[in-house]
């Protein structure tokens, strides 16, 4: 089975067009939601979840209203809810603290969570880590791991790199945890490639919150109809 994860800013833009495509991406069985926890400084992010993060911050979202949404999700929706975030939202937040029940899985890109935390971590891997860093990361790895297509920021790459292919086949080599690639996939072509070099999903960020942001839940649900029907053939076909 191919997986498609999305991401999204939690609470963006506003709480009921953020709830609406919650609607929507449960109606598509969209299988997993990774939810951006805000921070004032993403480095890792481009612009556009660089703006979604301090507009979210900006309208004064607190560790309560956190709580009380994925408490909503988890009653209202089926998708897997992964958290990500960075040092400072763990600690601003105190994510650490909330009920396990309340998500599925954390990935906190500047800080290794451990395995034995009970937050069931995800970790991040990139094409400069050497073969021990990656063994190191998958014995604190207890979800799916993440690979990143190329060195850069989320939402700037022009055109999917490849430097993902080594380090999804030698993680496919050494886990049996689901590998997922994510930053620069925006189209179907896209997505084919990844998959065609073994990995188990792709993750969807930027492009999908541009998409929202500039055509409405109907285009978002086009895109991702057409993601997902290939990704059901694809596994319907191995």
């Amino acid at each position: 089975m191919k997986d498609l994860v999305l991401y999204m800013t939690i609470g963006y833009p506003d709480e009921n067009t953020f709830f609406q495509m919650l609607d929507m991406l449960d109606e598509e069985k969209v299988p997993v939601l990774e939810l951006g926890i805000p921070v004032g400084n993403p480095f890792l992010d481009g612009d556009l979840i660089r703006q979604s993060h301090k507009q979210v911050l900006d309208s004064g979202i607190g560790r309560e209203k956190i709580v009380r949404w994925l408490q909503k999700i988890r009653r209202e929706y089926k998708f897997r809810i992964i958290l990500m975030t960075y040092k400072e939202g763990m600690e601003k937040f105190c994510l650490s603290e909330l009920d396990r029940k309340l998500y599925d899985g954390i990935l906190c890109v500047d800080e290794v969570i451990r395995a034995d935390s009970g937050m069931k971590p995800v970790q991040i891997y990139n094409e400069t880590m050497t073969e021990v860093q990656m063994l190191g990361l998958l014995a604190e790895n207890a979800n799916f791991a993440y690979v990143m297509s190329g060195n850069g920021k989320t939402g700037s790459f022009s055109r999917l790199p490849d430097g993902y292919i080594r380090t999804v086949h030698f993680l496919k080599k050494n886990t049996a945890l689901p590998v997922y690639v994510g930053f620069g996939i925006k189209t179907l072509k896209d997505v084919k490639a990844v998959c065609s070099h073994g990995a188990d999903g792709v993750i969807i960020g930027s492009h999908f919150m541009r998409i929202m942001r500039e055509k409405g839940c109907l285009e978002c649900k086009e895109y991702i109809k057409i993601i997902n029907n290939y990704l059901q053939k694809t596994a319907l076909q191995s």
